[in-house]
């Protein structure tokens, strides 16, 4: 299934993760790690808890 992101966007998050990858390549392995060993999760979800946005019980509905 095709982005919805245009081209352009996707090229510039595509820059922000090379240089975030230069800077901070063992943190950037243990993130790239935690988002394939929790595929099943969502990345919206882990996402969402990652900034701070949900818990995992909002996430379920339960708060």
């Amino acid at each position: 299934m095709p982005a919805i992101a245009s081209l352009e966007e996707l090229k510039g998050v595509e820059e922000e993760l090379k240089k975030l990858k230069e800077s901070f390549p063992q943190a950037y392995e243990e993130f790239s790690q935690l988002f394939r060993r929790n595929r099943k999760v969502g990345y919206k979800n882990i996402c969402k808890m990652l900034l701070g946005e949900a818990t995992p019980e909002k996430l379920k509905g339960m708060d």
